[in-house]
């Protein structure tokens, strides 16, 4: 499956990018594109958790976050990286800057699994925030349906169940 998907993500490049006739040129317009979406990506998180607290764009970027997990699971990495890569001819990729920060020293060969972890860690976090909203929106709905259909109003030492 890995493979399917990046000769056709790569084919797709050369049919958008028709006018250039360089695949290193390519390939690093490319990683323009993906670095720019995936830093886009982490400022807009960022943004909805502190600036703009919609339900409904954290609900957008999550399931956006989502397919991107998917689609690291289902090809063990990114395919747009190992596009980068194919048409390049290097070995860089858009978790490098990260591990540099942090002081990891790795291999190439377990930057897809750090990369497959971090995804999982990030998708586990927000998907669980977005359980808990929708817990804490569903919870009142609940309560007042029920207190609407009961003919008879329960209460322990005057305390209201319903």
């Amino acid at each position: 499956m890995e493979q399917i998907a990046v000769e056709w993500t790569e084919w797709i490049v050369h049919h958008l990018l028709f006018w250039e006739n360089d695949d290193k040129r390519k390939g690093r317009i490319l990683r323009a594109f993906h670095h720019f979406g995936s830093n886009a990506l982490l400022v807009l998180i960022l943004v909805s958790h502190t600036i703009y607290p919609a339900f409904w764009l954290q609900t957008i970027i999550l399931m956006f976050c989502v397919l991107v997990w998917i689609q690291h699971i289902l090809t063990r990495g990114c395919v747009l990286s190992k596009v980068e890569q194919k048409m390049i001819g290097d070995e860089s990729s858009f978790i490098d800057p990260f591990l540099e920060i942090a002081h990891i020293e790795t291999d190439n060969a377990s930057k897809p699994g750090i990369l497959i972890l971090g995804s999982t860690l990030g998708v586990a976090l927000l998907g669980l925030e977005w359980i808990s909203r929708v817990h804490h929106y569903i919870i009142p709905v609940l309560v007042r349906f029920a207190r609407s259909q009961s003919p008879v109003s329960v209460s322990i030492q005057g305390t209201p169940l319903l």
